[in-house]
């Protein structure tokens, strides 16, 4: 593991929020056979499980907290985060806290990195059907927050940004494929597995064409 604070190629670095999740672990071993180099901010460095590899450096943080947000930021030349609330929490702001941290550290950037931030189908108008589901399953707070996340993402002016919105997430193995869901509106769409999120999510690091867009993606 190198030296945590130590500044990596800045292009080829992504600071990684939610590193230990199920779609952002697929998405660091995507990137990291690609030959990416990792910065993930983490509560528990042995959750990682990528110590001795040079390309990964972990900074023990919360995601909440600005100070520790910069410093895995610093010059970074992408930004992804599978960040989430998660669950039975009765007062859910840990998404929009962190967005809120992550997006403000990226636009004070001297080159802003870009930002390929995770939602959900059901925020921002993409689906009622989905929203009130959402809202049954986990509560108003926990959907009102990703809301209000997904809110202060679009109006960045500064940090270029992409919205990825996963239909139905499954534990299912991966295809390699995904389906954009045109249109904003997406109440019915295919499942999809986390590992073709993480899919979508790679495809973005160079692939700018989504930038500035709310994405909705399903199963292909």
């Amino acid at each position: 593991m190198v030296t945590a604070g130590r500044i990596m190629n800045e292009t080829r670095t992504i600071a990684v929020f939610g590193a230990t999740g199920k779609v952002g672990t697929e998405f660091v071993e995507q990137a990291l056979n690609a030959g990416y180099r990792i910065r993930a901010l983490v509560r528990n460095e042995a959750k990682l499980g990528r110590g001795g590899n040079p390309k990964v450096e972990a900074i023990v943080g919360d995601a909440t907290h600005a100070a520790d947000v910069a410093k895995a930021i610093a010059g970074a030349g992408i930004v992804a985060s599978f960040l989430g609330n998660p669950p039975g929490r009765q007062a859910q702001t840990i998404m929009s806290e962190a967005t809120d941290a992550i997006m403000t550290a990226a636009a004070v950037q001297p080159t802003p990195p870009r930002c390929l931030m995770i939602s959900s189908i059901g925020v921002g108008g993409s689906s009622w059907m989905i929203k009130g589901m959402l809202t049954l399953i986990g509560g108003r707070a926990g959907f009102a927050d990703y809301e209000r996340a997904e809110a202060r993402v679009r109006a960045e002016t500064t940090a270029p940004f992409v919205v990825i919105r996963p239909y139905a997430l499954t534990d299912k193995p991966g295809t390699g494929r995904y389906r954009v869901l045109e249109g904003q509106t997406a109440h019915f769409a295919k499942s999809i597995p986390r590992a073709d999120v993480a899919r979508f999510f790679f495809d973005c690091l160079e692939n700018t064409q989504w930038d500035g867009a709310c994405v909705n993606i399903g199963g292909a």
